[in-house]
């Protein structure tokens, strides 16, 4: 993770300096669409924004801990997290291990500083209206870059785009779409400094354990077949296990970009699980596993 860190350094702060927010709004001005660029799409036909449920509160409920509290919620509404001591409504929740800078404070949600990997501000949400979203808005989540990441679980297939950082077990890849071709160049892990390249009719694509693997990694985390890519209507897409099961430790998606959350969605900050419920506020929320 270390290296992952040096080698990503353009999306991580260096030094002690809380880092400035640029918020999804900020990011529209720079994109020319903020689906084309930060929202991940998934291959049900729909757009991730047609599945979310239309509904005002999220809830974060912490699914695996070591030095958090196991079950406990942040309820969060379009305005903020409910009962805030940072009192600003701007529609954002920062998460991380430092309260307050000087007398005021900088993060609502506050994390433990003897976990290991988390940041000082680590991540935000930030709830959005507006043309290209449901009605009621969505939540979207975005790491901070203080820290070592945060990640998103994979639990259907996800359309990949250049530069999208997934990870693994203790590998790290940079996915690559160059016309018809995937190319894969691995950061950190047993495959190091190592590069793959697929056309199209080559897929689908099979990284694990298991010999009969495209690229075969040497790590016992992993499942024998752990995810797969395979090309479809003129995109490549990655799913977690072998299409049929899933992975025994999952695959990640590192959130560099806003990440529009769905009910349901597992992310991974730290030694920390957290699971992500949607509801409106006359259903509230129902803390399934």
């Amino acid at each position: 993770m270390i290296h992952f860190k040096k080698l990503c350094s353009c999306c991580f702060v260096i030094g002690n300096d809380i880092p400035e927010i640029d918020t999804l709004e900020h990011e529209k001005r720079q994109t020319p669409s903020i689906h084309d660029c930060c929202q991940v799409q998934f291959s049900n036909k729909t757009s991730l924004n047609q599945t979310v449920i239309e509904s005002s509160k999220l809830t974060l409920l912490v699914l695996e801990t070591v030095h958090m509290i196991t079950g406990a919620s942040y309820e969060i509404t379009p305005s903020g997290l409910k009962s805030s001591k940072r009192k600003s409504k701007d529609n954002c929740v920062y998460a991380g291990s430092q309260s307050k800078i000087d007398n005021t404070w900088i993060n609502d949600i506050i994390l433990p500083e003897s976990e290991k990997g988390v940041g000082k501000r680590h991540f935000m949400i930030q709830h959005i209206r507006g043309q290209n979203y449901s009605d009621k808005g969505s939540y979207f989540i975005k790491d901070l870059g203080d820290g070592l990441g945060t990640f998103i679980k994979l639990s259907k297939p996800l359309k990949l785009i250049s530069n999208f950082i997934v990870s693994f077990g203790d590998s790290h890849l940079v996915i690559k779409i160059e016309k018809k071709d995937l190319i894969l160049r691995f950061i950190d892990g047993p495959r190091n400094d190592e590069k793959f390249t697929f056309t199209s009719d080559e897929s689908p694509i099979k990284l694990g354990r298991m010999v009969d693997c495209n690229v075969r990694i040497d790590d016992n985390s992993l499942s024998r077949y752990h995810c797969m890519c395979y090309y479809e209507e003129d995109n490549w897409y990655l799913i977690d296990g072998d299409g049929d099961k899933g992975s025994t430790n999952g695959t990640w998606l590192f959130a560099e970009s806003f990440f529009e959350i769905y009910d349901g969605l597992i992310l991974k900050v730290g030694e920390t699980l957290f699971k992500a419920l949607i509801s409106s506020e006359e259903q509230g929320n129902k803390f399934d596993n």
